[in-house]
Parts: C-alpha cells; structure tokens; sequence
C-alpha cells in the first residue's frame, strides 16, 4: 500500500484569537472546548489541533461550524476525503511526538503536511470513519445524558431550596475525611482523581487515571463521597466519586452522615452559593484555597427531612444511570482505540 503525504489529504490553518462574542457555537482551544462563540472559522466536519503548550497534537472533532483559538490548528478534509477520517488518522498518527521545542512544544503545518499514511481509498476511509464514529456518537450521547442529570439535580435543588422554611450547616450534612496516604502505600491500579480530572461545574467526577505515578501523600476517598477542590475554588470543581481510590490533597473529601441526604450534601456543595462562599473566605490571592471550616459552618436551605430525602432518591437513581453510562462509554473508548490501528494503519 503506497504512502501520501497529509497535505495531499488535508488543508491545515492557524485559528484565530478574540473571537465574536455569544453562545451559538463552541470555541475550541488546544484541548478542546474553552467556550462559545458568535461566530465561526472552522467550517463543519473540521478537526482541530493543538498547536502549542502541554496539549500540542491533541485532536478533536466538531461535526458543526466553530471556532479555534490561535492555540489551535483547523484541519480541514480535501475534496474527495472524508472529514471525520481526518480526524482518526490524525489521531492515530499521535501528533504530540512531532512537535519540535522543549520550553512551549509547537507544530507547524510544514510539518503536519510532510507526515504520511498509506493511502486508504474513499470506500475504505468511509468504512472506518463509520465504525469508529458510531463509537464516538454513543459516548457522546453519554456525555449527554450525564449533562442533562446535572442540570436536572441543579434545577430541583434550586426549586426546594426556594420554598424551604430552614437552614442547615453544612458540616451536619457531611464530615471531612481526613484519612491520607504516603505514596508507598498507593497501588499502582489504584484510582487516582486530580484537579485536573474534575470537570467545571459538573457533578459527576467520571474521569481518573491510575495511581502508579503517585510520589506525594494524597487522600483515601470512598464511592458516593463528593469531592470538593479547594485550590481556586472559583473553578467549581465539585463532584459525586463513582469509585474507590485516593485524590490530590487538592481536594476535600466530604462523606455524608446519611446515606439518604447525600444528594442534598451533593447539590448543596456544587451550588454557586456555597462555590461562591468558598472564594470568598479561602486563603491566599494568587492561589487561593477554600477551608473546611468554612465551608462546614455555612448554612444552606433545608427544606424538611422527608424533602432532602425524596431528593436524594432522584439524585441517585441519576447518579447510577449516570455511572453506568460512564463506564459503557469507558469500555467503548477502549474498543475504538483498539480498533483504531486495525482500520487505520
């Protein structure tokens, strides 16, 4: 099978800083989406890359109009080539390892135009775009649903808190767990979740990686603990733990006393109320951390028992379809990423 090089397949520009301000379509930055935009220079079917920084090579696909930052490339598919097949050969080519300078990593397209493949033909770029996208669009359909549980949790939590007659401290709802670890007691198959692994005001923390790279004491944490980073608490980063493992001292971990009112300590703790409290009152200005104490003694509306409890019954039944949506799209991203080399050599 003969070799052809990318710039025969594909057009590669720079993206574009300051884009038009409003929400219809989504900003992408080197590591995906950063935001929205008012207006586009992506057209649909494009794949953008991270041109500079730690995420340099990292690709993403948008089936839609959208914006790229100047961090980024737009990959734009020829005629006669299929778009989302740009994007899985550009994944499979792991672009980060071509990336030239040690202090900022860059790619040029010089130099993503003079890489090769071998040529597949239209039947067969199709053939693989369509496998290993139907995979992609069932975790994206995932993605959605946990998205939509979130807003749901957040939007009950709001319509009970508005008619409760009392409030309640936190810290009667929730305890610190105070329990750390030194790093020669983590496993390396270990569950390990970092700052960095916790999405913005997202309230299911379906994300971690493993704890073989562990060279510091972190924090033990239990499944259906909330975990709540401290560290510029401004990034609302506070989520329901899915599984066992241990976290970045980072990150409060709050164990509710009462398994029924851990949906109240949940939508309580990823409030903008109690976020925004926690910014107020955390220590430092360049690199602020929230405390415990304060975050314990702050009250937040409590609507009656049997109310808190009626709630915590959505939130679970919410939280385990969304768990169980994470670990479906767990095991599909790791049959694409299998499948990936097999269709695209």
């Amino acid at each position: 099978m003969a070799d052809v090089a990318l710039g025969e397949l594909v057009t590669f520009s720079n993206g574009r800083s300051r884009p038009a301000a409003g929400t219809r379509y989504r900003t992408f930055g080197a590591n995906g989406v950063i935001g929205t935009s008012g207006g586009f220079n992506a057209g649909p079917g494009s794949t953008i890359v991270g041109r500079v920084g730690s995420f340099c090579g990292t690709v993403h696909y948008s089936p839609d109009p959208c914006w790229a930052t100047d961090n980024a490339i737009i990959a734009t598919a020829k005629d006669g080539v299929n778009a989302r097949y740009v994007h899985y050969l550009l994944k499979r080519l792991g672009l980060n390892r071509y990336r030239i300078g040690s202090g900022q990593p860059l790619l040029t397209h010089a130099i993503l135009s003079g890489l090769t493949a071998p040529r597949l033909s239209r039947a067969e770029q199709d053939a693989a775009a369509s496998v290993l996208g139907a995979l992609d669009d069932k975790i994206e359909v995932n993605g959605r649903i946990a998205a939509c549980g979130d807003a749901l949790v957040r939007a009950r939590y709001d319509e009970s808190a508005s008619t409760a007659a009392s409030v309640m401290p936190i810290g009667e709802l929730g305890d610190l767990v105070r329990r750390n670890v030194p790093p020669q007691r983590i496993g390396r198959d270990e569950n390990y979740i970092a700052l960095e692994h916790m999405p913005k005001r997202h309230m299911w923390l379906s994300t971690w990686t493993d704890g073989s790279g562990a060279t510091s004491a972190k924090r033990r944490f239990a499944a259906g603990d909330v975990l709540f980073g401290k560290l510029r608490p401004a990034f609302h980063k506070v989520g329901l733990a899915f599984v066992d493992g241990v976290a970045s001292t980072d990150i409060l971990v709050v164990r509710p006393r009462d398994a029924a009112r851990r949906g109240w300590l949940l939508a309580a703790l990823a409030s903008d109320d109690v976020v925004a409290h926690a910014c107020a009152v955390g220590d430092g200005t360049r690199m602020p951390r929230a405390r415990w104490q304060d975050i314990a003694a702050f009250t937040v509306p409590w609507p009656g028992d049997a109310a808190v409890r009626s709630f915590g019954g959505l939130a679970t039944a919410l939280a385990r379809r969304v768990e169980a949506a994470t670990a479906e799209s767990a095991a599909l991203a790791k049959l694409r990423d299998t499948l990936l080399p097999e269709l695209i050599p």
